[in-house]
């Protein structure tokens, strides 16, 4: 008597689930990031950006290097507006090129100096319109917080710009002295810039800024002469340069809280 036996395979398939991530997950991502969801009033700011100096600061660079720092506080009025305060601070050093002959500058003297060191010191108030930040919040993408883009308006004036000036002599190239002194009052002239701009929360303590726009530099008025009337003399005011416009462009990271 003969069996006929049969064998079956058992057979295992695995699969794999697809781990293709969604543009829901990305946007609640993006959302936890930039912390778009949760409701802030108030932004304390310390921000810092490298800077390499102004074309102004020697006539003979051969090294420059700088740091620019922004102390501020934003403070949201609507969920649309805020002011901002603060300071803006910038330093600057330049190790100059000595001239490579003796150099007189008069009277037989062979002395030249340069400005090794800058230290700008600015006031600024502002107020800043995140144009789309109400529609956001009516769509719930949005709390109201500091993550958007804006226009603004900016007032910034110099309180102080302290140098270090350091006079060497041409023909040995050794220290004379070096002084330092405040010049702020020749920095005294209030600039209005007008701004485009974004603003990004990284995280819970992080921040992203960057604005462009016009910058008007307004001259100050200086005394000219004084006028006698009949009456006690008064000054006669007029402006000693006209108003000067550049563009400006800002970018600042750092930390909010």
């Amino acid at each position: 008597m003969s069996g006929l036996s049969s064998t079956y395979a058992q057979q295992t398939i695995y699969s794999q689930e697809d781990s293709t991530i969604t543009t829901s997950e990305l946007k609640r991502f993006y959302r936890y990031i930039t912390r778009a969801n949760v409701e802030e009033k108030t932004l304390f700011k310390l921000g810092f950006w490298p800077n390499a100096g102004d074309r102004d600061y020697t006539s003979r660079p051969s090294f420059r290097i700088g740091l620019n720092a922004d102390v501020s506080v934003e403070r949201k009025i609507t969920p649309s507006f805020s002011v901002l305060a603060g300071f803006d601070f910038m330093l600057r050093y330049n190790r100059f090129n000595q001239f490579g002959v003796p150099f007189d500058n008069g009277g037989g003297q062979f002395i030249d100096r340069d400005k090794i060191f800058q230290g700008f010191v600015y006031a600024k108030v502002g107020l800043r319109y995140y144009y789309g930040m109400a529609k956001r919040i009516r769509e719930g993408k949005s709390a109201n917080n500091f993550s958007g883009n804006y226009i603004g308006l900016q007032h910034t004036r110099a309180l102080s710009v302290w140098v270090i000036q350091h006079w060497y002599d041409t023909k040995t190239g050794e220290s004379v002295r070096t002084d330092n002194y405040d010049i702020g009052g020749s920095y005294n002239a209030p600039l209005v810039s007008a701004m485009w701009g974004i603003q990004r929360r990284i995280g819970r303590r992080g921040f992203i800024d960057l604005n462009v726009g016009p910058e008007i530099t307004i001259p100050k008025r200086e005394k000219e002469r004084q006028i006698y009337t009949g009456q006690p003399f008064f000054n006669l005011y007029k402006n000693s340069n006209q108003p000067s416009l550049s563009l400006r462009v800002n970018a600042v990271i750092g930390l909010g809280w």
